[in-house]
């Protein structure tokens, strides 16, 4: 492991840090946020006196970053992101606690969405700025940006952009990996400004459209309002929101070939027809569980939202779409909905999104491999000599792929285990601490019972939060990144 490079090189990321956090504080200065102002320049200052310091006493050797140190800088720089992020939320008084201070801004770079916020509507502006912003920016990746920044990284930047590019493979669009960072971050503006205006054209305030959109792009889901997107009560918002939170939950690769024309791929392509025909499927289902159960619910308030088939639609379009690319924007209370269909939600935060997208869980593709490795198997009971192989796209899939899925699922319920079992042991009831941990692991944000989508983490213990905390990270980076970080042979040379 070559020490000297990762701490150069993490260095510099923070440095690119804190000219980023000059943004929020031109907000602070805008809307006269006077202890959030003072908090982000006593940020800024930490973060520029920790950057400098690697750039002054570092240097930067002539070796390439290998595989080990571009797993060491992408993880370190995420933890090192988080923690220094968290310092806005701590010093300007709105987190009472550093630990509730890293909570948020893990959520906040994961794009997880999670609060331990009661009320944010009493927050000031720059604080709500800086929490769709840090979502906005682990959207894409603070690494993708960073390799963006920094073309003169030449080779060394595909270890950095392949640890961090979430997915089984990590497609380069264009033959320098510089290039691929910048068309994504390219895409990505283009699509962020285009949900901006029309946020703007439906009459929601400019600086709700730009939280909003922030938060949706990413698939963040961190709201300025209390009951999230269901404040507006506006099924244009709703549609315009779902929508652009389905085209990030896309593939940004099938971006690249609506500009090279090549649409008949795109139509064709294996993962995203599974994910939409997921998406589509489960709409249905719920949607119809609504409407003829409508006459169980207790509220009569909430019977009057489901005795209708366009409104059971509305809201399970919403939901699912919310819920399967883990945004955590909410138009309704699902914790109030059948236990069918609060079971198939949870199964959705798994699936999640496509690989290469914006959106969290474990994949769409992944899920494919092992659904159709699956029936290859059952096919070769009867036929032990047959040779079939597992073909996305029309290609066939190596073995090595398929296996990596395999492991990748089972480490990741394996986990996904043990924090629940943790979180049980402090004294947190088995729906809450299952969804807790599926939400915080599919970066999905709303869980159920006590974290429910009208409810927050603020209850949890600080232990609790510290293991969320570490799941939310563990989903953001596909485990492999994190875990190996705690593995002698990361460190040998």
């Amino acid at each position: 492991m070559n020490i000297p490079i990762v701490l150069y090189t993490v260095g510099n990321l923070i440095l690119m840090l804190a000219g980023i956090l000059v943004v929020p504080l031109g907000v602070s200065l805008y809307y006269k946020d006077i202890a959030a102002m003072w908090a982000f320049v006593y940020t800024i200052i930490i973060t520029g006196i920790l950057g400098g310091f690697s750039k002054i006493f570092l240097r930067k050797k002539a070796e390439a970053i290998g595989i080990r140190e571009g797993i060491a800088i992408v993880t370190f720089s995420w933890i090192v992101c988080i923690f220094l992020g968290a310092l806005p939320f701590w010093y300007s008084g709105v987190c009472t606690t550093y630990c509730d201070a890293v909570f948020e801004t893990t959520s906040g770079f994961t794009t997880t969405g999670s609060s331990i916020f009661k009320d944010v509507e009493v927050l000031p502006h720059s604080i709500l700025f800086w929490r769709a912003f840090t979502n906005w920016l682990g959207g894409m990746g603070i690494i993708v940006i960073f390799v963006a920044l920094l073309p003169a990284m030449g080779v060394t930047g595909y270890q950095l952009f392949s640890a961090e590019v979430s997915g089984p493979t990590a497609d380069k669009l264009k033959p320098r990996i510089g290039e691929t960072a910048k068309l994504l971050w390219m895409i990505y503006l283009v699509i962020t400004v285009s949900m901006m205006i029309l946020l703007v054209c439906g009459g929601m305030p400019i600086f709700d459209s730009i939280c909003q959109t922030f938060t949706t792009v990413s698939t963040g889901g961190f709201a300025i309002k209390n009951t999230s997107t269901a404040y507006y009560n506006s099924l244009y918002v709703e549609i315009v929101t779902a929508a652009f939170m389905f085209l990030c939950g896309c593939s940004f690769a099938l971006y690249y070939k609506c500009f090279q024309k090549e649409f008949k791929k795109i139509f064709k392509n294996s993962e995203l027809r599974f994910f939409a025909g997921l998406i589509l499927t489960a709409i249905l289902f719920i949607a119809l569980i609504l409407y003829f159960n409508w006459q169980k619910y207790p509220n009569i308030e909430v019977k009057n939202r489901y005795n209708d088939l366009g409104n059971a639609f509305r809201y399970s379009f919403f939901q699912v779409i919310t819920v399967c690319t883990g945004t955590g924007h909410v138009s309704a209370d699902f914790d109030l909905w059948p236990d069918i269909c609060r079971f198939l939600l949870i199964l959705l935060m798994f699936i999640g999104a496509c690989a290469g997208s914006t959106g969290g869980g474990i994949k769409c593709v992944r899920i494919l491999l092992l659904l159709k490795s699956s029936m290859r198997e059952l096919v070769r009971v009867l036929r032990p000599r047959m040779v079939k192989h597992v073909k996305i796209n029309g290609e066939s899939v190596s073995e090595e792929i398929i296996t990596e899925s395999s492991v990748f699922f089972v480490v990741y319920l394996g986990f996904f285990g043990i924090c629940s079992l943790a979180l049980m042991a402090l004294n947190t009831d088995m729906i809450t601490a299952f969804s807790a941990v599926a939400t915080c692991m599919a970066n999905c944000g709303p869980g159920l019972a006590k974290v429910g989508p009208m409810a927050n983490f603020s209850d949890m213990s600080y232990t609790g939060k510290w293991i969320l905390s570490f799941c939310m990270l563990l989903g953001r980076l596909e485990i492999y990144s994190l875990i190996l970080l705690f593995l002698p042979i990361l460190w040998k040379r």
